[in-house]
């Protein structure tokens, strides 16, 4: 139960629904915080709007080095926030934040992860590099344990890899996962947006879509996906690529796979994206948690996904919920999750219908009940 109403802080550089999974996550959880307590966002950049939230433009002086306007960014924030709100929580690297929501591996990850001489070797290099000092100093203030300091994860994977290399951390970690809002959309509706989109993209009826959603297309594993496709060499399947990438860095040598394959950038409204595909492809090398594959799940979408050693999301789906891959960069395993999916139509339904009950119980304000907690746990 909420004890009073809260005046929250919220950091991160780039407040947008359509950005990363962290931006995601950081606005439809601030959106559903707004509308219990008093919350100011602070960014660089805003392509969102509220009438229940304060927006605070960050200046940013420099683009390059990356480093530098993060050093900035985390300096600025705490001269604009410092003893004038309840809660500071942030998104991003920050020397003086109440709460931290983390989303992605620590820094400090391949310093932990070697031993020996490689150990001594790579502090090393890092000391020749003022980029690698300036995020370990900065990863080093936020994962200090203070009064009135915690630590929200977005995953067991993620909680891991943080307690690996901050064991001091053990205690004062919370994992609340991202959700879905569920937007249900009629069989009309749905039949409208397939036809539109296979008309606008000269996609046979007959054709398969597999749907790829990233960005940054190499680690998230299109080059498998493509060399998969390769294999197959099927005419009657297509690839919709979404989201920000460069599309002329991905190789593609078979004719028919090129002319299958449709990168249509950044999609806005991902809700009507969705429908008009067969499957989700994921073979991510690395991702703490996997939003798309959950919001794919939502739509009815059977997906084929890195296993847990790769995806977060994984470590809570079976064989019956989604095609779990063992090795993302695979290219046969991939090519046979893609077959079965598109020949076998009993298991395409099976798995949509088990992964679209999984991903009902996966929602924001299960996200939000847990952010609020925390709050007054540490306030």
């Amino acid at each position: 139960m909420v004890e009073k109403k809260l005046r929250i802080a919220v950091l991160i550089r780039n407040y947008s629904a359509s950005g990363g999974g962290a931006e995601r996550y950081c606005v439809e959880l601030t959106n559903r915080l707004s509308k219990i307590h008093e919350v100011h966002v602070f960014s660089q950049h805003n392509s969102e709007s509220s009438e229940s939230i304060t927006f605070h433009q960050i200046p940013q002086w420099l683009k390059k080095p990356r480093y530098i306007n993060q050093l900035l960014f985390s300096h600025l924030t705490k001269r604009a926030t410092e003893g004038r709100f309840d809660i500071v929580h942030s998104h991003d690297m920050a020397t003086h934040a109440n709460i931290y929501t983390l989303h992605v591996p620590c820094v400090r990850t391949k310093w932990a992860q070697v031993k020996g001489i490689r150990k001594i070797l790579r502090w090393a290099n890092t000391l020749l590099s003022p980029r690698k000092m300036a995020y370990l100093w900065l990863e080093n203030k936020e994962m200090q344990v203070l009064p009135n300091r915690h630590f929200i994860s977005v995953s067991e994977y993620l909680s891991r890899n943080v307690l690996e290399s901050y064991p001091r951390l053990n205690g004062h970690i919370t994992i609340a996962h991202p959700g879905i809002e569920i937007q249900p959309t009629s069989d009309e509706k749905i039949a409208k947006l397939r036809k539109n989109f296979r008309e606008q993209y000269h996609i046979p009826e007959s054709a398969f879509i597999l749907l790829f959603v990233a960005h940054g297309f190499k680690r998230k594993g299109l080059p498998a996906i493509i060399k998969a496709l390769e294999i197959l060499n099927n005419k009657d399947i297509h690839i919709v690529v979404a989201g920000s990438g460069n599309p002329k860095a991905i190789e593609i040598n078979s004719p028919t796979v090129h002319s299958n394959t449709h990168f249509i950038g950044v999609i806005k409204n991902m809700s009507e994206l969705y429908p008009v595909a067969d499957a989700f492809i994921h073979p991510t090398l690395g991702d703490t948690y996997g939003m798309v594959v959950l919001e794919a799940m939502s739509h009815k979408l059977p997906v084929i996904v890195s296993s847990a050693k790769y995806c977060g999301f994984s470590e809570h789906l079976d064989k019956d919920e989604a095609i779990i891959l063992n090795d993302p960069t695979n290219s046969k395993e991939i090519s046979q999750g893609i077959q079965t999916l598109a020949e076998k139509q009993e298991l395409h339904i099976k798995i949509s219908e088990n992964g679209f009950k999984k991903s009902q119980d996966i929602n924001w304000e299960n996200t939000t009940t847990q952010t609020i907690k925390t709050y007054f746990a540490t306030s």
